[in-house]
C-alpha cells in the first residue's frame, strides 16, 4: 500500500497480523486443540456463551449458538483458572453439527491482546503453567521490518513523527527528503499500557560523529491511531 493510501485505523490489524503471520512466529506459536470456555461481546458490554475449540499466539477457533453478524468483536477466554480478553477478526466461518444440533464455526485472528495475556496462551500451547509469573515482556519476539514492510504498514505521517522525536532528542540527524534516515524498525506486537491496547516499536538510529559514530536504541509506543506516541526510554 502506498504511503499515502495507509489507513491508521487499519494498522493494529495490519500490523498484528503481519507480525503473527511471520514464518517464524508460526513456529514459535503452536496451535492447541482441547476444547475451552469462551464468551463474545459485541458491544463490550452483554455477553455471550461459546465453545473454543483451538488456540494459538495468533488466533483461535469457536463454536457459537448462532450466527455472528459482527465482523470483529470482543472475545473472552478461560484457560484454565486464567480469564483473557482479546479482540479479534473473523477470518472465516461455517456450520457444524455439536451434540446433536447444528452450530457456527469461526476462525478468528487476533487484532488486539495484552501482552501479557498473550503470554499466557503462548504457556498454554506449550503445556506450561498458565498461572506462570510474565518476568519479562522484553523477551517477547520482536520481528525486525524490511523497508518494504515500513512503508506498507506505518503511514509516512506515523514514520515522520517518529524520526523527529528521534531528531528532537539527538538521536538523528536532522530529516533530509534526499537522504535515507540511519534507522532501523523492530515491531514487537500489542501490548497494555496505562489501561490501553498500544503498538511496541523500537527503532535503533544512528548519528555520524566526526570521531565516530552514536548508537541508539529508543522504544515507542503509540494507539492504533498513530496519534498518540509516547518514548519509553
Amino acid at each position: 500500500m502506498p504511503h499515502g493510501q495507509s489507513h491508521p485505523l487499519a494498522m493494529l490489524p495490519e500490523l498484528l497480523a503481519w507480525f503473527t503471520g511471520k514464518e517464524s512466529n508460526r513456529r514459535k506459536f503452536p496451535r492447541k486443540r482441547k476444547p475451552y470456555r469462551a464468551t463474545y461481546s459485541l458491544d463490550g458490554k452483554s455477553t455471550r456463551a461459546a465453545i473454543g475449540l483451538d488456540i494459538s499466539g495468533g488466533g483461535l477457533c469457536m463454536l457459537t449458538q448462532e450466527p455472528i453478524v459482527a465482523d470483529e468483536f470482543e472475545v473472552r477466554v478461560q484457560l484454565d483458572e486464567r480469564n483473557l480478553r482479546i479482540r479479534a477478526r473473523v477470518v472465516w466461518h461455517d456450520n457444524v453439527q455439536h451434540q446433536g444440533r447444528k452450530v457456527w464455526r469461526y476462525g478468528m485472528r487476533f487484532t488486539g491482546i495484552p501482552a501479557d495475556d498473550w503470554d499466557a496462551i503462548i504457556r498454554y500451547t506449550t503445556d506450561r503453567p498458565v498461572s506462570e509469573a510474565n518476568k519479562a515482556q522484553e523477551e517477547l519476539t520482536t520481528v525486525r521490518m524490511t523497508p518494504d514492510d515500513t512503508a506498507r504498514l506505518l503511514p509516512k505521517e506515523l514514520q515522520n513523527r517518529l524520526l523527529q522525536m528521534l531528531v528532537d532528542r539527538h538521536r538523528l540527524a536532522a530529516l533530509d527528503d534526499r537522504v535515507t534516515p540511519l534507522v532501523h524498525y523492530f515491531y514487537s506486537g500489542v501490548v497494555r499500557h496505562n489501561d490501553k491496547l498500544v503498538h511496541r516499536l523500537v527503532i535503533q538510529s544512528k548519528v555520524v560523529g566526526p570521531e565516530n559514530d552514536e548508537l541508539f536504541e529508543t522504544r515507542f509506543v503509540f494507539d492504533e491511531s498513530g496519534k498518540h506516541v509516547q518514548i519509553l526510554n
